[in-house]
Parts: C-alpha cells; structure tokens; sequence
C-alpha cells in the first residue's frame, strides 16, 4: 500500500503522520484495509471540504483520504478508524457516505478499542 502525504508550508500541519497512519494500520483487523491501495494525507481543510467527514474511502479507486489539519492527532486516528470500520462492515453508509447516528453509536463502541491501543502505542513510542 502506497501512503501519500501532501506537502505543507503553513500550520495548520497533518495531523497524522505516515508512520501514525501505518500504526493504525497494524493494530486493526485486516478485512478492514485489504482493499485499500492508496492512502492520501491531503493538504486540504476540512472546514473546506465537499465531504461530511475528514476521512473518505473511494472503493471506485480503493483510496482513503485523510483532511486532518486542524484536528487533533487522537481526534483524526478516530475518524480514521471510523472509516475503516465501516469500511470493514462495522457500519452502514447511507446517502452519499453519510452515516447515520444510530450507526456511529455502535461504531464508536468498536473504534474505542482499536483508539486506545493507538494512544498507547504513541505513549510507549515516546
């Protein structure tokens, strides 16, 4: 898998390295990125974006698309580990990759684990 991260000259910066990025990567199930070839850490703001969340799976191009200037690191591991929840079937999309709240409930359930191994990971990494 080929990880591709934006060049920046001004703050805000990535939020997620690719070293965060092949972390989580490593502490989650493996059906949940087997289709995942490329992974783009994008120079974009969230705020202005098209998208309803800062991370997006294209399962026509098998990318994930990271928007996490201005995130925190943990905040923009968990939208990461959302989209690859739902991309594991975790999860339903509705209309347009939205996720509807009832979904995310049970989600968020699932993704608490997986987040608090990467927080670990980074605190033994220090």
């Amino acid at each position: 898998m080929k990880i591709i991260s934006a060049k920046l000259n001004k703050e805000p910066y990535h939020s997620l390295t690719k070293k965060d990025v092949k972390l989580i990567f490593s502490l989650v199930p493996n059906e949940w990125i087997s289709d995942i070839k490329e992974v783009v850490i994008a120079s974009e703001m969230f705020s202005k974006s098209r998208f309803d969340r800062p991370v997006i799976y294209s399962s026509y191009l098998n990318r994930l698309k990271i928007i996490s200037r201005g995130y925190s690191k943990i905040d923009a591991a968990k939208e990461v580990l959302r989209e690859l929840g739902v991309n594991g079937g975790i999860a339903q999309t509705q209309f347009a990759n939205h996720i509807p709240k009832s979904e995310l409930v049970n989600l968020d359930k699932v993704v608490a684990f997986y987040l608090s191994e990467f927080c670990a990971q980074l605190e033994h990494n220090k």
